[in-house]
């Protein structure tokens, strides 16, 4: 059977949607959050300040020092960051480029 191009012969399906905004805990709701706030410097000189999430591997790390060591991901994922004049962006770091780590107290969005 071949519909025409009008759409005749297709048929729509409603479903309700009851806004709860309790419910909803942003897009990634399948992954488990452990944020740490932390500042990072690179070969280059930047200084990268920003948040990365522990459980971002396959196996969710309890340390900083354990996502960099033991993790299988050879990229540090940093979200929120500020890098230079810019703000608020996502920054994606070769592992092979940090000098150095420094987890920062405050707060963690």
């Amino acid at each position: 059977m071949q519909d025409s191009p009008t759409g005749e012969g297709w048929q729509v399906n409603e479903m309700e949607y009851e806004e709860d905004s309790n419910d909803f805990d942003g897009f990634n709701t399948y992954v488990s959050k452990e944020n740490r706030l932390v500042v990072v410097k690179t070969i280059d000189g930047s200084v990268i300040r920003g948040n990365i999430n522990l459980n971002s591997e396959t196996l969710p790390m309890d340390r900083v020092s354990d996502l960099l060591i033991k993790g299988q991901n050879k990229f540090l994922i940093m979200y929120n960051a500020c890098l230079g004049e810019r703000k608020d962006v996502a920054v994606i770091i070769n592992k092979s480029q940090v000098v150095w780590v420094m987890e920062e107290e405050g707060p963690q969005s």
